[in-house]
């Protein structure tokens, strides 16, 4: 189960600015928290509302919502056209044709952006968005409501019950969804992000995928 920004795809801070400025462009909110930790949830639907709860004194509309995501998606794709498109983390591409191949594995999707954003940004970095199952915060407030969506509708795409199920993802908000869910995780994360993501308890951090057999033998090291 992956998480998608900073994890599948090097658009974290394409995806908070972005997201910063769409708030701006809506709302004329100027001077909102980039610590996303100070959220309850880090998804798109529980940070924007948030913010208009704070800012506004009350939550936004479903009309306001829609705009919000149109306005969002805009201004991602500008920013990929200055960056030269959204890339891959490296080895990305290569680890998800893998596990497609694998007869042990099954993967979905499970992230805290918006599922149009997650499309674009998948398709934009050339990474399988078709048919794999997925949840966003389009189906969930919380990440661990997400994850569990995710779960289900892997279920039922893939047709088998899991029982194990492993969680990959750069923030510490994805260590603490998986240990609310009881997942083994697996970061993805360099310097101090990775110092991070072992301070808040993940067992293995990797920088990237480029090293394939390190990823799979994480997997089976942290496999119930």
């Amino acid at each position: 189960m992956f998480d998608i920004d900073g994890t599948l795809t090097a658009s974290n801070d394409l995806d908070d600015l972005a997201f910063v400025r769409t708030v701006h462009d809506i709302f004329g909110i100027k001077d909102i928290s980039e610590d996303w930790t100070t959220y309850t949830h880090v998804t798109d639907a529980c940070i924007l509302r948030e913010i208009c709860e704070q800012q506004l004194g009350r939550s936004p509309n479903s009309e306001e919502i829609a705009l919000f995501q149109k306005q969002l998606l805009q201004r991602l794709a500008q920013g990929a056209v200055r960056e030269g498109g959204v890339f891959p983390i490296a080895g990305a591409d290569a680890l998800l044709e893998q596990l497609q191949a694998s007869p042990d594995y099954q993967f979905c999707y499970a992230g805290g952006a918006w599922t149009a954003s997650v499309q674009f940004k998948l398709q934009s970095a050339e990474l399988p968005f078709a048919d794999i199952p997925h949840a966003f915060a389009d189906d969930h407030d919380s990440r661990e409501g997400i994850c569990q969506i995710a779960l289900d509708r892997a279920q039922t795409t893939y047709q088998q019950i899991f029982t194990h199920v492993i969680y990959v993802g750069d923030g510490i908000w994805d260590v603490r969804a998986s240990k609310n869910l009881g997942y083994p995780f697996i970061g993805i994360a360099t310097g101090e992000d990775a110092q991070r993501l072992k301070a808040e308890g993940a067992p293995v951090v990797l920088p990237h995928y480029e090293d394939l057999q390190a990823f799979w033998d994480a997997l089976v090291a942290i496999a119930p």
